[in-house]
């Protein structure tokens, strides 16, 4: 008899990133659409528990109408001890400018008090779940006592990069992996965003290849889409301060491993060669002023720095606008779990020129123009190709839309219900 899974999700990624909106990035979106499918499909019982920001998680229950009957595993007094810490939180924040030494001193106090008052908050027993069957973490570790439970654990993991590519990132990523990693006791199973990072989990843990399943991720189609009105997209661009005039695009965050020094500098020579008239860059993503190499890139072509442009965060609702007003996607990140934007990218109907590593190939496939993240000479050919070929360019746009199909929410949630109903013997 098949048996329906009764999954206890833990929120703490979709309640982080309710309290820190505009810093959300693709993990907590996966983590959003996964909590929004698995109760759309009706074909489990879905309970919610949060690992921290548990006030946030309460928040988003309250505020989302699909979410308001799922079981929320923390009482009352638990939420109001998070959301004290909060507001702790929030004034260390707005007092950061202030560098007097008592304010200093406050502000360590008041943060481990809100660090130490959220984890109490977020405490809960086993027994608090005994109606459960499935235990499911889309980013946090798992916790030490649900591992030592009766629970199939679920563990999404979306990269294993800070260990099998560590010179593309810092160290910051290294002590969360590891504790991910460590929390996958023998019987766990894991989700892995693709296959390129289920080889490396298989690599680096004793997990038995049966318990791994793929949950390849995709772009929502309300928010990707060809945008073919050029008068609707001028609008748009106009808003965010981008010219109306051929662009490269990209759109990630600003980090080392994204790799953008490289695009910078292979359009400032192409730029600087004259072989780019009336064709800009755009970097879309938050806080590119904290990276000082991207600025010292940028400063190395100083007669082009009106020419490569960072309009900062775009909304999901202008984001169509953006991609599909671009002569091509340019993605030259050195390493990827899975790489959504490239995704987005094809949904609209873009021309894209990719890296060739980690799982860009797993999900572009024949569709872009793949290659080294380092050959310079090679992405400024490829980029003058796509511009200047203007079959070619139709050509790929074709290939993106096609390639895109293979991706879905839908493929994504039937998947990890795959995985769910195969841990209970279905």
């Amino acid at each position: 008899m098949k048996i329906k899974p009764k999954v206890v999700l833990d929120v703490a990624s979709l309640g982080w990133s309710w309290m820190c909106r505009q810093h959300a990035r693709g993990v907590h979106r996966v983590a959003e659409k996964l909590a929004a499918g698995l109760e759309a499909s009706q074909q489990c019982d879905l309970f919610f528990a949060s690992t921290s920001s548990v006030f946030g998680g309460s928040r988003l229950v309250a505020e989302n109408e699909s979410f308001r009957n799922i079981p929320f595993l923390h009482s009352p007094r638990q939420v109001s001890l998070s959301k004290w810490a909060y507001t702790k939180q929030q004034w260390v924040g707005k007092t950061l400018a202030d560098r007097r030494f008592h304010l200093r001193a406050l502000r360590y106090l008041a943060q481990r008090m809100a660090t130490q008052a959220d984890h109490w908050a977020a405490s809960f027993a086993v027994q608090d779940m005994a109606a459960a069957n499935i235990y499911h973490s889309p980013l946090a570790p798992i916790p030490a006592n649900i591992g030592k439970s009766k629970l199939k654990r679920f563990l999404t993991v979306h990269d294993m990069i800070p260990l099998t590519h560590p010179e593309t990132v810092n160290g910051q990523g290294v002590p969360l992996l590891r504790r991910q990693l460590d929390s996958l006791t023998p019987g766990s199973f894991a989700f892995c965003v693709s296959n390129d990072v289920r080889n490396d989990l298989l690599n680096c843990t004793a997990l038995p290849p049966e318990n791994v399943f793929v949950t390849p991720l995709a772009a929502s189609p309300e928010t990707f889409y060809p945008l073919d009105n050029r008068a609707e997209r001028r609008v748009v661009l106009q808003k965010h301060g981008i010219p109306d005039v051929p662009y490269f695009l990209t759109l990630s965050s600003f980090d080392p491993r994204k790799n953008f020094i490289h695009l910078i500098r292979c359009f400032g020579s192409l730029a600087e060669a004259g072989e780019l008239d009336d064709c800009n860059l755009v970097l879309v993503g938050t806080n590119p002023e904290r990276h000082a190499c991207f600025g010292e890139a940028i400063a190395k072509f100083p007669k082009l720095k009106h020419r490569i442009i960072t309009p900062g965060f775009i909304p999901d609702e202008d984001l169509a606008a953006i991609y599909s007003g671009a002569a091509a996607f340019t993605f030259p990140s050195l390493s990827e779990g899975f790489g959504i934007p490239a995704v987005e990218a094809m949904q609209c109907g873009l021309p894209v020129i990719s890296s060739n590593t980690t799982s860009l190939p797993e999900v572009i496939g024949e569709a872009g123009i793949l290659l080294n993240p380092h050959d310079q000479d090679a992405w400024c050919a490829a980029m003058l190709q796509v511009l200047r070929d203007q079959d070619l360019a139709a050509e790929l746009r074709q290939k993106s839309l096609a390639r895109a199909k293979l991706f879905s929410w839908q493929r994504f949630i039937d998947e990890t219900l795959n995985g769910y109903n195969r841990s209970l013997g279905g």
